[in-house]
């Protein structure tokens, strides 16, 4: 299924620039992602029970639900305080900025010059430069 995406953003990689590309694809994945939230919560407030897989489905809506809650909980009581919402916010602006819309950035710059052949190639080592990368930090500290 990833090799579908692969030769697809090639062909569009080349056409346009990454920045453009990048920022659709994550305007994209924002929407999907707060209308998967949507029905999860939705799902869990219906009542329905479930077994095996849609039981975890109904209990992540459940937990959403009741995280949203605690922390409008906690706002509007003041029990989470300045420095917590700021490392909150660090970590929430690192996660989106850096571990995602750079990564969609680098892919979409790198497979404007690579083909979809070549770039599904470099992708399949990862794992390989992972267990490097892994190595040489776990013997080096």
């Amino acid at each position: 299924l990833y090799t579908f995406h692969v030769v697809r953003l090639s062909k569009f990689a080349r056409n346009t620039t990454p920045i453009k590309l990048a920022a659709v694809k994550a305007t994209w994945e924002a929407i999907l992602s707060f209308v998967l939230v949507g029905a999860l919560v939705m799902l869990a407030n219906s009542g329905i029970e479930l077994d095996g897989i849609g039981n975890f489905i109904v209990d992540t809506g459940k937990d959403i639900t009741k995280f949203a809650a605690t922390f409008a909980d906690g706002m509007t009581s003041g029990t989470i305080d300045a420095s917590t919402l700021q490392t909150g916010a660090v970590a929430i602006l690192w996660t989106g900025w850096v571990t995602c819309a750079y990564t969609i950035y680098a892919q979409s710059f790198g497979q404007s010059r690579v083909g979809p052949t070549d770039a599904n190639l470099i992708y399949t080592f990862q794992p390989i430069f992972t267990a490097l990368f892994a190595y040489v930090l776990i013997y080096t500290f």
